[in-house]
């Protein structure tokens, strides 16, 4: 089990016992990092609690180091499946020396992408990149949080110093969701979507997948994380394997199954050899093959506001809807933000495929109005106007 699926799984008790155990490292920390001096040309990266490099943080780490090596830039993974328990303990403590002289953090899944620092005085900037703009209600917009988070959500927004949107819009929804204050957000558009928009065409794919079938099609299936419950896959009544591999292999279709990252692995006996297993441990940075990637199957995840930038087909499962509203809540309308296909039977999700692959694409117009409101501030040089950022930043401020 991985460090973030252990943590997902704490109960509320445990939660509070392990941030009571916390906090004291906390002002720790806090009161070393203020000691040490800091140097303005080094830059901590960090994502996914330590575990992966993915999504905004690794795009402008590879960015910066490609392109402005003047700086010296340090991604932070002491909880990487390869390390074991002692390696995991050195990792953090010839770290930290390096932790405390840097200048900038920047992450996607703050603070705990730099566990146990998980706090730093206010001679640091810290960049707060994000990992997705959300349909569903998190943080203060969710009723079920606790109080523990929350009370660190609010603590992490005095230590934010920028917050990157792309849009008005996503501007509004994480102002909703963090509390935090709107003069933070700076309008640059993420870095992961660079490679989106500037999409040159290569295959990654079969480079990721050992003896990958030939195919003429990629589906990425990639539901979101429920709290209470374990996510179900293929969620039909009248679900057909024998059919389904039957028309996989027909039309030439792989379909990439992907867990999100606090979720146990999917049944093995929905994989066969063109519905493949794509996790965490298969590929770590989904943005990387996402260009490849010709219709997304999801049901709440934010990777589809991303996926729009594609402007390529969507097909939603909202199998457990009504219980999720009910649950969790949405910040937006689902139904009428959420725009492609909703199945909730095999027969429909076929169809649905078979639609598409026909040339009918009926959701196009909304789509484009969607990615429009949601990207207004994307291009594809994100990475440079954040470096920019922060090579012209003054102590005061930009």
């Amino acid at each position: 089990m991985s460090i973030s699926q252990l943590i997902s799984q704490l109960s509320q008790r445990q939660a509070r016992i392990f941030v009571i155990i916390l906090t004291p490292l906390e002002y720790l920390i806090s009161f070393l990092d203020f000691l040490h001096p800091k140097d303005n040309k080094i830059i901590v990266f960090g994502s996914n609690t330590g575990e992966f490099v993915s999504g905004s943080p690794k795009a402008l780490y590879e960015h910066i180091k490609r392109n402005h090596p003047e700086y010296k830039v340090y991604f932070y993974t002491p909880f990487e499946k390869s390390l074991d328990m002692y390696a995991r303990i050195r990792y953090v403590i010839m770290f930290a020396s390096l932790f405390f002289r840097a200048k900038f953090l920047v992450s996607s899944h703050p603070p705990t992408d730099f566990f146990p620092f998980v706090s730093w005085s206010n001679k640091k900037i810290f960049i707060n990149l994000w990992h997705g703009t959300p349909l569903k209600a998190m943080l203060f917009a969710d009723a079920g949080e606790t109080k523990d988070d929350l009370r660190r959500i609010l603590q992490l927004n005095k230590k934010t110093s920028v917050f990157i949107v792309s849009s008005k819009l996503e501007a509004a929804l994480m102002e909703r969701c963090f509390l935090i204050d709107p003069k933070k957000f700076y309008y640059l558009g993420h870095p992961r979507n660079d490679a989106l928009l500037k999409n040159n065409g290569t295959r990654k794919l079969p480079d990721i997948l050992n003896n990958i079938p030939e195919y003429k099609e990629v589906i990425l299936y990639c539901p979101t994380y429920r709290r209470d419950n374990p996510t179900k896959f293929f969620p039909f009544a009248d679900l057909d394997l024998q059919h389904l591999n039957r028309f996989l292999e027909e039309n030439k279709i792989i379909i990439l199954i992907r867990e999100h990252v606090y979720d146990k692995r999917a049944e093995e006996q929905l994989f066969s050899e063109r519905a493949i297993h794509f996790g965490f441990d298969v590929c770590s940075d989904v943005y990387s093959v996402l260009p490849e990637v010709d219709i997304l199957v999801t049901d709440y995840s934010s990777l589809y506001v991303d996926y729009l930038l594609l402007d390529r087909p969507c097909i939603f499962i909202p199998y457990d809807l009504e219980s999720y509203k009910r649950k969790r809540g949405f910040l937006l309308d689902y139904d009428f933000w959420a725009r492609g296909y909703k199945v909730l039977t095999y027969k429909e999700f076929i169809n649905a495929i078979e639609e598409i692959l026909s040339g009918i694409d009926i959701y196009k117009n909304r789509r484009q109005e969607l990615k429009r409101q949601f990207h207004g501030y994307q291009t594809a040089n994100s990475c440079e106007k954040i470096f920019e950022l922060i090579d012209g930043w003054k102590e005061e401020g930009c």
